[in-house]
């Protein structure tokens, strides 16, 4: 913290030196980001339960083990303030842009590929001296992570310039601005503990757990989790996380990076439009997966307008990759959408008959049949098809969903909107899932 104080001291410093302008332009930006900020953080729900409720034994029992979110918060904020103020890519060209980005990307690969040949030297038996064999590596690693760290706030603040101009293309902005401003951290995330009931795929609860837990420690608390409550409970990564600014991992997947920074923004706009889904997302099943299929609609859309716009090479690759015919395949071959998709609706009949246990007898046998053919799943149960199943937006319903027609619908209501700015728009009005039933009748 002590170093993100003297980083913005020093960016506040530079600024006093620019014209009244730039502090112009920097106070409209600090004042638009602090109404977003306020407004989502005072729409999240933050409230304390009764000491004997559920949600309450569930915070005593994960206490220490809970994500900082607050603390990061701050950080990110100050840091993303302290940008605002000076810009330090403003006077780039678009192509210098699209390079700076890159070769950012190039370099974090690097250093991943750094970072797996130095673990793969301290877990080979057989080399006497782990430190001494790696000594090479391990600088040339803290040197590329020092210029990484150097490049961070200005590869993130042209990858949110290039996104919001084609959401501004679809009416998002207010006076020239993006509303909410998208902005995004690449950073650690935190595992999420999702909790849901045995007898019904449904989920109840959810937690953002500390980063760094080993495998035995989400087992643990699993175990722990299930047994007092009585419920199936996942400790599951997740791709990004809805806070703001978005919290979203470093990796060098451009393609990716496009589409999850999209996403989470449409989390933000829910709740900064506050629409029923936005509003509901923890408390309704419904709301959820509305909420979440509309991001991922949305998500690909937005990738392919800003590779299309920027990074041409890319959405070569995106439009070769929804061209290309599978080729034929044996018919022995396995099939994971089509096999989970019989999972789901295999349990869901389970569920529904009352028989609880062979439910999940019926899915653990189903996850070693899946590690046999290659899909390394940790834990298939309840909570895994809670979680899963909200991300309903592939053709014919995602797999996780089984029968579930939310997503179907969500998806229709794309088809039958005139731009996808007219479809988020709507989707920040719908009610529920009867609401939109109703909508899409009546343009029948």
């Amino acid at each position: 913290m002590l170093a993100v104080c003297e980083r913005v001291v020093k960016d506040l410093w530079i600024a006093s030196r620019l014209n009244w302008r730039s502090t112009r332009v920097w106070l409209r930006r600090t004042l638009q980001m602090a109404l977003a900020a306020g407004l989502l953080l005072t729409l999240l729900r933050f409230d304390v339960p009764p000491y004997g409720d559920r949600e309450a034994h569930l915070d005593r029992m994960l206490a220490g083990k809970h994500f900082d979110l607050a603390g990061w918060w701050v950080g990110a904020m100050v840091v993303k303030l302290g940008y605002e103020l000076i810009l330090p890519h403003d006077g780039m060209s678009d192509h210098d842009q699209v390079a700076f980005v890159q070769d950012y990307m190039r370099d974090v690969a690097e250093f991943k590929r750094l970072v797996n040949q130095i673990e793969e030297i301290y877990s080979d038996p057989s080399v006497a001296d782990a430190a001494a064999a790696s000594a090479t590596l391990r600088a040339q690693r803290d040197a590329l992570r020092a210029s990484l760290n150097a490049r961070q706030d200005i590869a993130e603040a042209i990858l949110q310039d290039q996104v919001q101009s084609v959401l501004r293309d679809e009416g998002f902005a207010i006076g020239g601005q993006v509303m909410p401003p998208l902005r995004f951290r690449f950073t650690e995330l935190p595992d999420l503990l999702v909790v849901s009931r045995r007898d019904k795929i449904e989920r109840i609860a959810s937690r953002e757990l500390t980063t760094g837990l080993t495998l035995e420690e989400k087992a643990r608390i699993e175990e722990m989790v299930d047994r007092r409550f009585d419920v199936s409970s996942l400790v599951t990564p997740i791709g990004g996380l809805g806070a703001y600014p978005t919290l979203l991992p470093e990796t060098s997947a451009l393609k990716w990076v496009l589409g999850v920074i999209a996403h989470e923004w449409v989390h933000n706009y829910l709740i900064f439009t506050l629409s029923p889904v936005g509003l509901n997302f923890l408390s309704s099943a419904e709301a959820r997966t509305i909420n979440e299929t509309a991001a991922v609609i949305v998500e690909r859309e937005i990738r392919e307008r800003v590779a299309q716009r920027y990074y041409p090479e890319l959405h070569a690759a995106l439009a070769s990759d929804a061209q290309a015919v599978a080729p034929p395949t044996n018919q022995q071959a396995f099939d994971f959408r089509a096999e989970m998709r019989k999972t789901r609706e295999r349990v869901d009949e389970l569920l529904a008959q009352g028989r609880i246990e062979e439910a999940e007898a019926y899915m653990e046998q189903r996850r070693i049949l899946f590690v046999q053919n290659g899909h390394r799943i940790r834990k298939l149960n309840q909570a895994y098809f809670a979680f899963h199943g909200a991300y309903n937006a592939d053709p014919g319903g995602s797999p996780a969903a089984g029968k579930d027609p939310i997503g179907p619908a969500v998806q229709e209501l794309r088809k039958r909107s005139p731009s996808l700015g007219a479809f988020l728009r709507e989707i920040a009005t719908i009610r529920d899932f009867a609401d939109l039933q109703h909508r899409l009748q009546s343009r029948q």
